[in-house]
């Protein structure tokens, strides 16, 4: 049975289970996970997103510790200023978020930019990794228009 999400508490001592959620699923305005110990839940949240160390209350109580885990991401290195510029410029158009760096961008492995990672390994100017990381993007990165 899926349990609802009435409440997002930021400090609790004590708490039933834990979730593990990646970056973007606690950017999602509405989401379904499973707990570690196997139970259902949907949380819809207004104005806001999930952080982690969020605890989640369902309707009848059951605490719900959140907990970030790594992202597959890709790490892309750049030779020369032309090529990093043009690289974000293209992942910026598809509304991507990204974390910038001297020379560095990471962005989250999402369909979307498949064409510019495929791209990207061709380049003799970047090296590209594809690696698990906690992503963390730049400003204030996926907003809503």
């Amino acid at each position: 049975m899926i349990k609802k999400i009435i409440k997002i508490d930021k400090q609790l001592e004590k708490f039933d289970d834990e979730v593990e959620l990646s970056w973007f699923d606690m950017q999602k305005p509405n989401l379904t996970a499973i707990t570690k110990k196997g139970k259902d839940f949907i949380v819809k949240v207004k104005f806001t997103h999930l952080h982690e160390n969020d605890f989640l209350v369902d309707e009848e109580g059951y605490k719900i510790k959140v907990i970030r885990c790594e992202d597959e991401v890709y790490v892309l290195k750049f030779s020369d200023a032309l090529t990093f510029a043009k690289t974000a410029y293209e992942i910026g158009n598809r509304h991507q978020p990204i974390m910038l760096d001297k020379f560095k961008i990471t962005v989250l492995d999402d369909i979307s930019i498949q064409d510019i990672i495929k791209a990207s390994h061709l380049d003799i100017n970047i090296e590209v990794e594809k690696t698990k990381g906690y992503f963390k993007p730049n400003g204030k990165a996926h907003h809503s228009h």
